[in-house]
């Protein structure tokens, strides 16, 4: 890509062009137009990429709390939440401006760059795309409660939107690397330089990856009704013999201050 080009690009979107093009591949910015259109086209890859970045930062309420020294209180859903739906209804309408007969690969770049509860955000994000909630049942073994994530709780960004192929999660300081095992071309996803990139590094982030190495469980048969917590609860415990569970969407508070520096 020119300089000049560079040159315009916001500092998240320049982190995904310097990513990519270490890969090797060629990353061509899209003309802003009046219908909202993607950040890039990526070729030098058998199919090619489009790619939409999305940047989530601190909102501004906790921004104000924070300039005025006053205490800046935040709360993350700690599994699917509304920005990742939202954002990836945008980013649809993006990618078929620019790509109507999808002969590309969808990528969504989510760049979380909040100061509060970035963790937190990050565990939104993936959460999101996977529809996690969360599950409390009873461990007779332990005679405790005890607490899972689980996959596809609610229908999330990747069952909601299988034209998703991929979607990565960029908190700053790494990168999580999201596949859609939903989508038509997964398959042939698996082969491309930006899968196998990741896949060198660490295991793509999947649902076989979440339940198989991660202590996720999931929503097994799609056609329970998942907008009914009792049903959804009745069918984890058959699926998983949990006894007494209880589907929750659980959530992170965080509270934070600047301290004024000493004059000394």
């Amino acid at each position: 890509m020119a300089n000049e080009q560079a040159d315009t690009l916001l500092p998240e979107e320049q982190e995904v062009v310097r990513f990519l093009e270490e890969l090797g591949l060629q990353v061509r910015p899209v003309p802003t137009s009046a219908s909202k259109t993607p950040d890039f086209v990526v070729d030098g890859d058998a199919r090619g990429y489009v790619v939409e970045v999305k940047t989530r930062f601190d909102s501004e309420e906790w921004a104000r709390a924070m300039d005025c020294g006053s205490v800046a209180y935040q709360e993350r859903s700690m599994g699917h939440g509304r920005w990742g739906e939202d954002v990836a209804r945008g980013a649809l309408k993006q990618f078929r401006a620019t790509d109507a007969e999808h002969s590309r690969w969808w990528v969504l770049w989510l760049a979380i760059r909040c100061k509060a509860s970035a963790e937190a955000m990050r565990e939104e994000a993936i959460g999101s795309l996977f529809g996690v909630r969360q599950v409390v049942y009873y461990d007779p073994h332990s005679k405790k409660h005890a607490m899972r994530n689980c996959l596809f709780a609610k229908p999330g960004v990747f069952e909601r939107h299988p034209e998703i192929v991929a979607s990565v999660v960029d908190c700053g300081d790494g990168l999580a690397f999201c596949v859609n095992e939903f989508a038509a071309d997964v398959s042939s996803f698996q082969e491309s330089v930006f899968c196998s990139s990741f896949a060198r590094i660490h295991p793509p982030t999947s649902a076989t990856d979440l339940t198989e190495n991660h202590g996720f469980c999931r929503v097994r048969r799609l056609s329970v009704n998942r907008s009914d917590d009792s049903a959804l609860a009745a069918h984890l415990q058959r699926a998983y013999g949990l006894e007494g569970a209880i589907v929750l969407d659980m959530r992170a508070h965080s509270a934070s201050m600047a301290v004024p520096r000493s004059k000394d």
